[in-house]
Formats: structure tokens, sequence, C-alpha cells
């Protein structure tokens, strides 16, 4: 193309083969003992059997099963998904292997930054099962736009012996 202003522009034809397009066979779960309904956590996936295998619909249904498991206490839990695909059908079949890890219960819950009677609006207590989805609503309704894994704000000091967290909230409006 003619320069413009000693621009020096081009055209660039690119040929792009994207290959055969796969749809999804279905998705399976193994090792899965907490939560064992495989359907309640297949639901958990916003893709169907038929639908194009779409990588990120599959991000959003691993981030979804991490949170579930969350809310039952499991904080170290950990998909590990594995892909076969049937080249003659263009299926791709997704098998989740599911490392629950231990399930955790709260040990303490702290606060800095803020009158400690704010705690009073936790639906959460030393003692019971730790659940991702309390601290989230707690958090939603006091720090809006606050992250639940956002180190600054959330603390979590884990004790893998006793399958205990201790929860610290920090309040302050300088984190450093």
């Amino acid at each position: 193309l003619p320069d413009r202003q000693d621009t020096h522009q081009f055209v660039i034809t690119f040929d792009i083969d994207a290959g055969p397009q796969y749809r999804l066979g279905h998705i399976t779960f193994r090792n899965n003992h907490a939560v064992t309904n495989a359907k309640a956590l297949r639901n958990l996936f916003p893709i169907k059997d038929g639908d194009i295998f779409a990588r990120a619909t599959i991000v959003k249904g691993l981030k979804n099963l991490r949170y579930a498991y969350g809310e039952f206490g499991y904080i170290n839990f950990t998909p590990v998904p594995a892909t076969t695909f049937d080249d003659e059908k263009k299926l791709g079949f997704l098998e989740i292997d599911v490392d629950e890890g231990k399930q955790f219960y709260v040990g303490s819950i702290d606060i800095v930054g803020a009158d400690a009677q704010v705690l009073n609006d936790l639906a959460l207590k030393p003692g019971q099962i730790y659940n991702v989805r309390l601290v989230e609503l707690f958090l939603r309704k006091h720090l809006p736009g606050a992250d639940v894994n956002d180190l600054n704000i959330l603390h979590r000091l884990l004790n893998e012996r006793d399958g205990t967290v201790a929860l610290t909230f920090n309040f302050r409006s300088n984190p450093d």
C-alpha cells in the first residue's frame, strides 16, 4: 500500500485451517466421595452434551465445581480434567478426577480494622464446616466488590493435621 507519513502500510493475507470442530460427548467424574450425585456435579458445567466443545465453558464448570466443594469445607479441592477424543464422530469426552483433599472446619475467626461486632453478621462460627459461600456473603455485605480470594482481605491459615482453618478478615482501608 502507499506510504502514509512514512508508516509503511502493508496488506497481509493469512490462510487459517481451524481443523475439525468437536462437540462434547459427555462429562464423567471419578473419586468424588463427598458429593456422589454425578448429575448435580454435571449441572455445574454450562455446556450440554452435544454442544460445541469450548474451553471457556469447561473452565467455568471447573470453577463452579471448585466453589461447590468449597461450600462443603474442601478448601484444597482440585479437579483434574482429562480429555479424550473420538476423531470419527468428532466428539470430546471429559473425565474429571476429583481430588477432594481434607474437609476443613473453622478453628477461629478474627477481624482487624473493624469492631468485632461486625462478625455477628457472619453466618459461620468456630466448629462449623468452612463454607466459602457464607464468607462471600459476609464480604459482599461489608466490603462490596471484595473477592473472597483476596489475601489482603481474607487470610486463611490452614492446620492440615487438625483439619481446621483460622480466618482473619482485614477491614483496614490500606491493608499494607
